[in-house]
């Protein structure tokens, strides 16, 4: 990926594809020292001769998520024959949207089965701060429930009938999978002018197009300014508010607000980014030795373009100020009111990035010594590339004045230079056992120079019985945005302060319940120029026992230690679990106001109790910017094995399957911290991180003449949840596929399945992310049960 960030598997033209490699034991010398858990190598055809062309669509059941995709693939020469071959492919994907809505398990936040409502005291119609207490007008009918505006505990998810107040379920209105399109060119031309040589040119094209959709604008003081007031002159003005259980109050003065502008619909985002790759390369034999070299130059560009619903603060609180748009009732505005909201939306594109490496390598082997066991071989190899992040934001972004984006934005160039060598030797020591030994050097321009070796064995023990074994070290460097992207201020969904309002309990009257009792708090992201890099020291050991060809079973233990891992914490770990052990400073990610110079805090509302000496101030912003958070380490093994039955005149069958058991994985909430195990559980101070103790997918295949018929099972063990307060047992998840194919004649083939047979939906967790409650995504499917069609057409 460019500047060190993970690859982008889309950008690989799977009709290109010729096979796929994967190497289990890490930190490699040729791949590069961060291959801490292995690799996964993508083969791309370069002697194709012949065109074809695909077509394929899924339809879930329950809607979203549909997609469509077609491709197109030429090449011809023949190497041996002509010399030269050309191949050129084209891949679009078209997938549609994913609404919360559209599931059940996501389509709400609040959850009382789970204990919680992940919801926000910004909404429509607008919460109101008057005579220390937060209020609605609303609230004596019950909210708007069917706008998802409710009262609700967010710490237990129970109806709370007499709240004076409202919150929102803003996770009912978000996507869980935004719409997008994907359009890559690939195009790679061989000539050999001998039967030795081989020069080769490839170009690569991805173009990628997402539209983002998340909650309405929240209308609150995101930047310091102060709090957004609507007038006591104002036409909407709540002259007088009836409070659940009857209680009349007449508000006066200016009412600080916290709103939500849902009538300019949901935030949306069009995200565009442009990557292409331009290699160059030679290989062959020459002198005795295997050669391989290339040059390379990639680029990515990506636009962040405000497509509605995001408005600048200074414009909606002059706008707020006029008292011609109605916050508080919740009926649609009048055209007045409208105009002045929409004058306050920003659109237009805020954001370039663009991102370059260029990057030359070379590789040279050959068999040195023949030995009892066999030849002596050797592999040396040098890689040079420069890294370069280029981050444009708009004017706009420099005064922070976005609601919800990223505060103050100031443009960022970085980049950095990396030098490597690496060599290996493959030893025959006996006649079935052998050695490989391998190191690698990489000097980083920003972090210098790193030696990581590694060392394995190959012992057939006898000829259906591979035994083999590895230990090495590795190392990775933050990428360039991990250290230097900026500051970017955002805001939590709501939280409370552990110090000011331990339990959701106001600890006096000096605090602000509107902020510090179940609102959002201001929150830092952005890089760290004080990362410093993961290092690893990872080893396997393992067997592959073949008695004949009928089947096979490998099992292979392996043991990773990783030290100084790179991250942010979830802000439910920094409120819930840091804030639990270190009210104060929630181990240094609150940053607090001032005390003032005559007494109390510079954050104290007028008119209110001033904070005592003994309790801390407000907290002014929380810092989630990336940072080294300690160590982990994970030990289990991966089975995997095959078994294929006779030839039969009613065809033939094959059953393989892979599975991986997590014996243990401990870490670190943060450097020099004390170890948990996240083993066989769901953890929130590990930032939800789910680690299933068994994984397995298996599959059972039948063939016979042009039919072919499959069926396979996934399953993912289940879990302890992350409640430690009230442990829970999160069930199993299994889904099962069946697929088929037909080929009438040697040039067409038709296939279709359906995957989640049964429609499995995830089981229930306390689990959070991205805004979304109620189910893992990172070990489940939300598409529920999906049918799908493709064929193929080759000429």
């Amino acid at each position: 990926g460019l500047t060190g960030s993970p690859v982008n598997l889309n950008q690989i033209p799977l009709a290109a594809v010729e096979r796929v490699e994967i190497l289990k034991d890490g930190a490699s010398a040729i791949y590069g020292a961060d291959a801490i858990g292995g690799v996964i190598n993508f083969i791309l055809r370069k002697d194709y001769v012949g065109s074809e062309l695909s077509a394929y669509a899924s339809r879930t059941q329950e809607g979203g998520a549909n997609a469509r995709r077609y491709g197109a693939m030429t090449g011809f020469g023949n190497l041996e024959r002509d010399r030269f071959n050309l191949l050129a492919s084209f891949d679009h994907l078209t997938e549609t949207a994913l609404e919360a809505r559209q599931r059940w398990f996501a389509s709400t936040a609040v959850r009382p089965d789970l204990g919680g409502a992940l919801v926000s005291g910004n909404t429509h119609p607008a919460n109101f701060f008057f005579g220390g207490e937060l209020l609605n007008v609303t609230a004596a009918r019950g909210c708007v429930p069917e706008r998802g505006v409710l009262q609700v505990d967010r710490n237990t998810g129970a109806p709370l009938p007499l709240l004076p107040f409202c919150r929102y379920d803003f996770t009912r209105v978000i996507e869980i999978a935004p719409p997008s399109k994907r359009d890559g060119l690939f195009v790679r031309t061989t000539v050999q002018p001998s039967r030795d040589h081989q020069v080769f040119l490839e170009y690569h094209l991805s173009r990628n197009r997402f539209t983002f959709v998340s909650s309405e604008s929240p209308i609150n003081d995101f930047t310091g300014a102060g709090p957004i007031l609507y007038p006591a002159a104002g036409p909407y003005y709540p002259r007088q508010v009836t409070l659940p259980g009857g209680t009349l109050v007449t508000p006066s003065g200016a009412l600080r607000i916290a709103w939500r502008s849902t009538p300019l619909g949901s935030r949306t985002n069009a995200a565009e980014s442009t990557e292409d790759r331009l290699l160059a390369g030679a290989q062959g034999e020459a002198l005795g030795w295997d050669y391989n070299v290339a040059v390379m130059h990639a680029r990515s560009k990506a636009t962040d373009t405000f497509v509605g619903g995001w408005v600048r603060e200074s414009l909606v609180r002059a706008a707020i100020s006029t008292g011609l748009i109605d916050v508080f009732s919740g009926n649609a505005l009048d055209t007045v009111g409208q105009d002045l909201l929409a004058g306050t939306e920003m659109l237009g594109t805020i954001r370039s990035s663009r991102t370059k490496i260029t990057l030359w390598d070379g590789k040279v082997s050959r068999d040195l010594v023949q030995m009892a066991g066999g030849f002596l071989s050797v592999a040396l190899g040098a890689e040079h590339r420069r890294e370069t992040l280029d981050d444009r934001p708009e004017g706009v972004l420099f005064t922070g004045d976005i609601i919800g984006y990223g505060g103050t934005l100031p443009a960022t160039r970085a980049s950095r230079t990396v030098a490597s060598a690496f060599g290996e030797l493959s030893i025959p020591l006996a006649r079935n056992l052998e050695a490989q030994l391998a190191a690698r050097f990489d000097d980083y321009s920003d972090f210098g120079g790193t030696t990581n070796p590694k060392v394995a064995l190959r012992w057939t023990a006898a000829p259906a019985l591979l035994v083999r074994a590895s230990a090495g070290r590795g190392f990775r460097a933050p990428t360039l945005t991990d250290l230097h992207l900026p500051p970017v201020a955002a805001f939590t969904e709501d939280r409370v302060d552990p110090a000011r309002c331990p339990g959701g309990v106001s600890a006096g009257p000096f605090v602000d319940p509107a902020r510090e009792c179940g609102s959002g708090f201001p929150v830092r992201l952005g890089g760290n120029p004080d990362l410093v890099p993961e290092k690893s020291r990872q080893w396997t050991l393992g067997f592959i026992f073949e008695p004949g060809a009928a089947g096979s079973i490998g099992i292979d233990f392996y043991s990773i230690r990783v030290n100084g891992r790179v991250g942010t914490p979830s802000l439910s770990a920094i409120f819930d679990v840091y804030g639990a052990a270190d009210r104060v400073g929630a181990n240094g990610h609150f940053v607090r106001f001032p005390r003032a110079s005559g007494g109390g805090c510079v954050s104290d509302l007028p008119g209110r109790t001033p904070t005592p000496v003994n309790v801390p101030c407000a907290i002014d912003v929380v810092i989630d910017t990336q940072e080294n958070r300690g160590n982990f380490t994970t030990t289990g093994f991966d089975v995997s094995g095959t078994l294929r039955l006779a030839d039969r005149p009613w065809g033939r069958f094959a059953l393989q399957g892979a599975g991986t058991h997590v014996l243990r994985y401990r870490y670190q909430r943060s450097a020099g911290g004390a170890y948990f195990d996240n083993a066989g559980r769901s953890s929130i101070e590990n930032d939800f991180t789910t680690i299933p103790r068994w994984k397995h997918y298996a599959s059972l295949r039948w063939q016979r003449a042009s039919w072919e018929l499959g069926i396979s099972h996934n399953f993912t063990r289940g879990y302890l949840d992350s409640n430690e307060q009230a442990p829970r047992r999160v069930a199993s998840y299994e889904t099962w596929d069946i697929r088929g194919s037909w080929q009438p004649w040697k040039a067409a083939t038709f296939s279709g399945g359906v995957r989640n047979v049964f429609n499995r939906a995830p089981p229930a967790t306390v689990h959070a992310n991205a805004f979304q409650i109620g189910y893992d995504p990172t070990n489940t499917d939300p598409r529920g049960r999906t049918f799908y069609l493709g064929m193929g057409y080759q000429f």
